[in-house]
């Protein structure tokens, strides 16, 4: 054999050495590959919550998944985005994985956008205040920013409110927010919520009323502490015009400890004495502005009250409320409800915390009632 054909022939075995080493190393790899993507991160279930930051490139983001246990190895997480050409595709935010996810699961996910979702659920008649703990709790915004903001008479008139602050705006929802929300964004959402629920033709009716936006919703957040029962908003509503047409003070409990720092617990004779812009036993009319947020029904009954000749009305000890047009028969009423109060008082040896609105020259009751 000549030296040529040798050499021929050793550089071919050389080469289908290599080339089979080549077949076995891609194989491994393959299926090293294939076992990554039909393999979770861990055995066993864990959640991983984490914040991917904007504007993280792809590596980056894998990088990220690999360092919290979510994948196992970030350059083969690389590889199956760009297989899936999902590199310039993958989104910011804060996600929950569970460490049972497979890799392709992860980065559906994370190309999706299938973000956590904050819930957070403002009952009616929430008071600023209780809005502001709300969020505080749900690591939403932060208690104080939210206090200042919607006390601040510039960002209230920025989003189209002529009020000095945000109380009484702030609309009883359920709302969905995705991180990173700005405490501002959040209220915004809240004021749009409240534009949406008032009717359409507000305005006019208002007018009808003699009354701006303003004095509507301050009327509507005390009948929204006033009633438990949705049938009563209209009547309780008729109750306030009727006062407010003789200029008769409203003598609601609840203005009368609105502004006070904290307050929980009943409504006391000092209480309904004390000096406030806000006490409607203080003061005639309407308070400067809502005691806590109304509702759409309560907004409504504010808008369109029920025609009634009553100027009283009473608890009956059951969240419903006994309506009188004269202070004798209010009389009356307040002293059945003192004896329905002693009653379940002594049935539960509890006090019940429900309340008799009083008119003028009547003996207040000095107990808070039930909102």
């Amino acid at each position: 054999m000549s030296p040529l054909k040798k050499v021929c022939i050793a550089v071919f075995e050389g080469l289908l050495v290599l080339f089979c080493l080549a077949a076995v190393a891609a194989a491994m790899a393959s299926f090293h590959f294939w076992l990554f993507l039909r393999q979770p991160a861990k055995p066993f279930s864990e959640k991983k919550q984490f914040f991917i930051p904007p504007k993280t490139g792809a590596y980056g983001i894998a990088r990220l998944l690999q360092s919290q246990g979510v994948i196992r190895d970030a350059s083969e997480f690389y590889l199956l985005g760009w297989l899936k050409n999902s590199l310039g595709r993958m989104q910011a935010g804060e996600y929950a994985f569970s460490t049972l996810y497979t890799p392709e699961q992860v980065l559906d996910q994370i190309v999706n956008g299938r973000v956590v979702i904050h819930i957070a659920t403002l009952p009616e008649g929430s008071t600023l205040w209780e809005v502001a703990r709300i969020l505080d709790q749900k690591e939403l915004a932060p208690e104080s920013e939210t206090i200042e903001l919607a006390w601040n008479a510039e960002f209230a008139r920025s989003l189209g409110l002529k009020a000095n602050g945000l109380e009484g705006y702030l609309f009883p929802e359920t709302y969905h927010f995705k991180k990173p929300v700005s405490t501002a964004s959040i209220i915004k959402a809240m004021v749009q919520q409240f534009w949406q629920h008032l009717p359409q033709e507000w305005p006019s009716r208002a007018r009808e009323l003699g009354l701006s936006l303003h004095e509507i919703v301050t009327l509507a957040s005390i009948i929204e502490k006033e009633a438990a029962v949705d049938c009563e908003r209209p009547v309780i509503a008729g109750v306030f015009y009727n006062r407010l047409k003789i200029n008769m003070p409203l003598q609601s409990d609840p203005t009368a400890v609105y502004d006070i720092p904290g307050f929980s617990g009943p409504v006391t004779a000092a209480h309904l004495t004390r000096q406030s812009p806000y006490n409607t036993y203080r003061i005639k009319g309407l308070p400067p502005g809502p005691i806590c947020s109304p509702g759409a029904k309560s907004i409504h009954a504010a808008l369109y009250p029920e025609k009634v000749p009553f100027f009283y009305f009473v608890s009956n000890n059951d969240g419903t409320h006994h309506f009188s047009v004269t202070p004798e028969e209010h009389r009356n009423a307040v002293s059945h409800y003192y004896e329905l109060k002693k009653k379940a008082s002594e049935g539960k040896n509890v006090a019940t915390g429900d309340s008799a609105v009083t008119g003028p020259g009547e003996e207040s009751t000095g107990a808070e009632a039930p909102h």
